[in-house]
């Protein structure tokens, strides 16, 4: 047998080692989670080169090394994929708090927005900070969402709403390359969140911005587009100019669709070959059929609901017709001010009817294919060394154990980074 190269770090002692790949050729995995017991992950320095039995792993001769591998030993708990929040607005300043307190003592949405608050009001908070001022709430936001077991973060732009502004959080999403002991950042550009209030008058031109100004600009710097398409924001043909233009510059795709009613996002994300479609509350079998058909991903939010006391995302729909589903924290400061993928797991469980196998798949596996990411999501030689190391002797306490954090650390590209 051949030996390993050199290991730089072995997670030793898993009791079950959730490899979400069952397919992937990972030695005696079992089951839609290729749960592998009395388990071993090895790595050198990014990827792993070893995934499976600790027998098979003790009869593996390691190449000779003048550096000694870091040892973790996981106590004979669990060990998943690192998890992967795949619809974020992680890039924001201020809060919203107050209108928390508002909307739950009666107030409504519009009454809010007439009294300068919801996304404009961000706006107003995220155009007046700093560079340096949202990188460090970024910062402490990833902090947050690593130490529940985050280890990728998709990052939507969408507060600024104007070219200097947006520019600005592209730029802070992109400054956590150099602090690869935060999660990794997929930027996603979403200058078409709403029309911001000096524009209201000539939306059309604002389009035509976000359109034929700013998607150049910023090729390159967001690995996809989205859009708001909703009555209170963005047309279906507003939106399908903007991500036509989008697709022909090398953008990825992703819709906001169907969450506050019916405008045919989700049938347009099916068409355009997009790589998500997201929310889905209002959407159609018929737009179901055509999303699976199309291998679009279903991202839920169930955070959201949570948040403003409404019906949560109907998973189990999705799942009928054959929509692959991801779980999502849509962290943002109006609508689900929450960092936690493992209170995502137990809505979607509690409220959703997803059983825990598809929930844990939703937010790894799943979650990579909402980011169009080959390389995380599952635990598999070759792949990216992207580990959650859960303070539980088995898996069927997530979701179960709720409220409380019970994740002891991570393992990001390689390095560990535990509590």
């Amino acid at each position: 047998m051949p030996a390993l190269p050199p290991p730089t770090l072995i997670v030793r002692n898993i009791g079950e080692l959730l490899t979400m790949g069952a397919d992937r050729g990972v030695p005696a995995a079992s089951g839609p989670l290729g749960i592998v017991r009395a388990a071993v992950v090895a790595a050198r320095g990014a990827q792993i080169i070893f995934a499976g039995p600790a027998a098979e792993f003790e009869q593996l001769t390691c190449a000779p090394s003048d550096v000694p591998a870091t040892i973790i030993d996981a106590g004979g708990g669990v060990v998943t994929p690192g998890l992967i929040d795949a619809h974020t607005h992680l890039v924001f300043a201020g809060d919203r708090a107050g209108e928390f307190q508002q909307r739950h003592a009666g107030a409504s949405y519009a009454a809010i927005q007439a009294q300068g608050g919801g996304i404009a009001g961000t706006m107003r908070a995220t155009r007046a900070a700093g560079y340096g001022d949202l990188v460090a709430l970024a910062r402490q936001r990833l902090r947050s969402m690593r130490a529940h077991g985050t280890t990728t973060v998709e990052a939507k732009t969408g507060y600024g709403l104007d070219r200097a502004t947006e520019d600005r959080l592209l730029a802070v999403a992109a400054h956590f390359a150099w602090e690869p002991e935060l999660p990794r950042v997929v930027p996603t550009f979403l200058g078409a969140h709403v029309v911001p209030p000096e524009d209201q008058a000539d939306r059309a031109a604002y389009v035509a911005r976000v359109r034929d100004d700013w998607l150049p600009a910023f090729a390159g710097r967001a690995r996809f587009c989205d859009v708001f398409c909703e009555q209170n924001a963005f047309t279906l043909a507003e939106t399908r100019s903007i991500l036509q233009t989008a697709r022909r510059l090398g953008y990825g795709l992703k819709l906001h669709a169907e969450q506050l009613s019916r405008t045919g996002g989700a049938a347009l994300a099916a068409e355009l070959g997009a790589t998500s479609a997201d929310h889905l509350d209002h959407a159609s079998d018929a737009d179901l059929d055509h999303l699976a058909a199309a291998g679009v991903v279903g991202v839920l939010l169930p955070g959201c609901a949570f948040t403003l006391n409404a019906p949560y995302p109907a998973a189990r729909r999705l799942l009928a017709h054959g929509v692959r589903v991801a779980l999502a924290t849509d962290f943002n400061p109006g609508t689900c001010y929450c960092e936690n993928l493992q209170m995502m797991v137990a809505l979607a469980v509690a409220h959703m009817g997803m059983t825990l196998p598809e929930a844990l798949l939703a937010v790894t596996r799943h979650a990579a294919a909402a980011l169009a990411l080959d390389d995380c999501g599952t635990v598999a030689p070759g792949l990216r060394c992207d580990l959650a190391l859960w303070n539980i002797p088995r898996h069927d306490q997530i979701g179960y154990h709720f409220g409380v954090n019970l994740v002891a650390g991570v393992v990001i590209g390689g390095q560990p980074m535990i509590s």
